[in-house]
């Protein structure tokens, strides 16, 4: 029974050296990174400034109010509306949600573009480095962070990546 005991902490002793040996574990969120670089954050706040962009979001807004003012009417009105008349409403809130369903999309899209944008600019840049990294902090299994359920703040490199590019 101790020659079980013995072989048993002995082959546990080797696998967790085996596993030492193959470098940690560490998650990496490329978008999260690339978003906190100085270029990219200077880039999104060029275009929340572009003209274009600022009409598109203060109409969203505009949109919104107006729906938000005839949900709040239709609602008040429900009991005194004919069928008719309810239809009508319900049509013309279905319109204007439409609408702002349509601008949100379309200033999602500008952002979208603008980051796949400042992605090609800083992609060269992070193939570089991320390799350098994975070799500087021994990691043997880097993983997605949208595909980890829990990981501590120890386990991410998203910070110390945004850094270093921030650096170059």
């Amino acid at each position: 029974m101790k020659m079980f005991k013995f072989a048993l902490v002995f082959i546990t002793a080797l696998w967790g050296t085996a596993a030492m040996a193959q470098g940690r574990i560490a998650v990496f969120d490329l978008e999260a990174a690339v978003l906190n670089t100085e270029v990219a954050k200077q880039r999104i706040e060029a275009l929340q400034n572009q003209r274009d962009f600022k009409e598109s979001v203060a109409e969203l807004e505009k949109v919104k109010n107006e729906y938000e003012k005839l949900v709040e009417q239709f609602q008040k009105d429900l009991d005194i509306l004919s069928a008719e008349q309810r239809q009508l409403k319900k049509s013309k809130i279905d319109s204007k949600r439409a609408d702002a369903e349509h601008l949100a999309r379309k200033l999602k899209a500008l952002e979208q573009q603008e980051l796949q944008a400042i992605m090609q600019e800083i992609g060269p840049k992070l193939q570089k480095l991320l390799p350098e990294i994975i070799e500087s902090e021994n990691i043997g299994l880097l993983l997605p962070a949208k595909a980890v359920m829990h990981a501590a703040a120890g386990y991410n490199i998203t910070a110390k990546v945004a850094d270093k590019l921030n650096q170059q």
